[in-house]
């Protein structure tokens, strides 16, 4: 291919100019939309979509030059063949107050919480599970009215207050649900945001919750919008950055309400700007744009509450690709606020700085040799400690743990209850490597240890 030189022709120009105003009127606030549905994380899910949506209708504000991002799902080692499951009904364990010192003390603890279940319901196949939490398979124990809900699931407002308060015992003080804006599943519609934030109300001291914003959703919003069904995976087509409508399926159909639905109260911020965490990029492709669409999600943010998101990117958004975009457009690492990698449970610790913002990020361990349609099971083991040494129940989080800089800004735990990858630190019925029970708070013990013991750099 020709070099290119220092200046753009004509033709490049106008091509840059279009892409551009599309994604600036894109990212624009529109007429209302009303909340959409989500689904769990499961490959090349398709469902019908029953009519195609027209397309939508925006009004354009001024804003700076949009941007988009991309990134992939983590990646591990094949898993040895799975071990029988723990059958036996999970101990119910007192929730301790939490200490206001504690919770007070920096860096911030988060962790990412998986509100798709509807249990035992729907897609709630305990074989597929190497711990079983409670609730999963009868009704949530102590639940003091089961009528508002079905066991371990989104429409249980006794189950968002359960895993809010255990949360803030061993001094986590942001959650991050995991969101995928508009999904054909009703139990993880927009609107399940409410039960979280309506129990998060009733804690003596509320966690502030930030957005997880699973960029596989674009991919099926995208999809689904051209009448091919919500498909998603490396088998359906990715969105296109270069789409001028890329920023309406990030903005206008998923942050937004959000946003909207969560108090400003209750934002989990940094520097008073609420914190917006995104997984991989493998939704989409060119890659060159996303500084481009992320600005343009900023400043439709700015215009709409006020105030600019502090925006966390995946380490995938900061590809090559992202890092060269078209002359005179910005690049991901020039929008973003931080970086992190998302599969720490299966690959190990890691911190990761952008302009002097440091996020730490560790997991327990994981295991998705159960997911039928998983296609290359890849795992690591709990009881062994990163980069090998001396296995020992609980090996991998504590060592995990333990390599978190004194100096971090943010330290996030992957994750809260995404049981079907085996990388939940929630209560559930745990086994060490030879089967023998464990407590079932045995990792929040871990993490309420190293909290304390934790020394921030002055």
């Amino acid at each position: 291919m020709e070099q290119r030189s220092g200046h753009l022709t004509i033709i490049q120009c106008w091509c840059v100019c279009l892409i551009i105003a599309g994604l600036l009127i894109a990212c624009s606030p529109p007429v209302p939309v009303p909340p959409s549905p989500t689904v769990a994380a499961t490959p090349a899910l398709m469902v019908p979509s029953p009519t195609v949506q027209p397309s939508p209708t925006v009004v354009q504000i001024p804003t700076q030059q949009p941007t988009v991002v991309v990134a992939p799902s983590p990646t591990a080692i094949p898993t040895s063949v799975p071990q029988p499951i723990a059958t036996a009904p999970t101990p119910v364990f007192p929730v301790p107050t939490p200490d206001p010192a504690l919770m007070q003390r920096k860096p911030p603890l988060g962790t990412f919480f998986f509100y798709w279940y509807n249990c035992p319901q729907q897609e709630c196949d305990s074989s597929q599970l190497l711990a079983v939490p409670p609730g999963w398979l009868t009704p949530l124990p102590a639940d003091p009215d089961p009528r508002d809900g079905f066991s371990y699931s989104s429409y249980n407002y006794d189950w968002y207050e359960n895993e809010l308060r255990t949360m803030a015992s061993i001094g986590i003080s942001m959650v991050f649900p995991v969101s995928w804006g508009d999904h054909p599943h009703p139990w993880f519609r927009n609107d399940r945001l409410n039960l979280l934030v309506q129990a998060n109300g009733v804690l003596e001291h509320p966690l502030t919750i930030g957005m997880f914003l699973d960029t596989t959703a674009q991919q099926g919003m995208y999809q689904e919008f051209l009448g091919n069904g919500y498909r998603f995976g490396p088998d359906a087509p990715r969105l296109p950055l270069s789409d001028p409508r890329s920023g309406y399926f990030f903005y206008n159909l998923h942050i937004r309400d959000f946003f909207t639905r969560v108090p400003r109260e209750m934002w989990a911020t940094i520097d008073g700007r609420p914190i917006i965490i995104t997984y991989t990029a493998l939704c989409c492709d060119n890659l060159e744009l996303s500084g481009t669409l992320w600005q343009a999600v900023k400043d439709a943010f700015r215009a709409d509450f006020g105030v600019e998101p502090w925006l966390i990117l995946e380490e995938t958004w900061l590809n090559p690709q992202a890092l060269a975009p078209p002359e005179g457009l910005p690049d991901s690492a020039q929008v973003a606020d931080g970086v992190y990698r998302w599969g720490t449970a299966l690959l190990g610790p890691h911190t990761a700085e952008l302009r002097g913002f440091k996020v730490s990020s560790v997991g327990p361990g994981f295991d998705n040799s159960r997911i039928p349609w998983v296609r290359e099971p890849r795992g690591q083991p709990r009881d062994e400690p990163p980069g090998g040494g001396s296995p020992a129940p609980g090996a991998f989080l504590r060592a995990s743990l333990a390599a978190i800089p004194p100096d971090t800004d943010l330290v996030l735990i992957e994750t809260w209850n995404e049981w079907p990858e085996n990388s939940a630190v929630a209560p559930a019925a745990y086994t060490d490597r030879d089967g023998r029970p464990l407590p079932p708070d045995f990792y929040l013990q871990i993490i309420r240890q190293w909290r304390e013991q934790f020394v921030p750099q002055p």
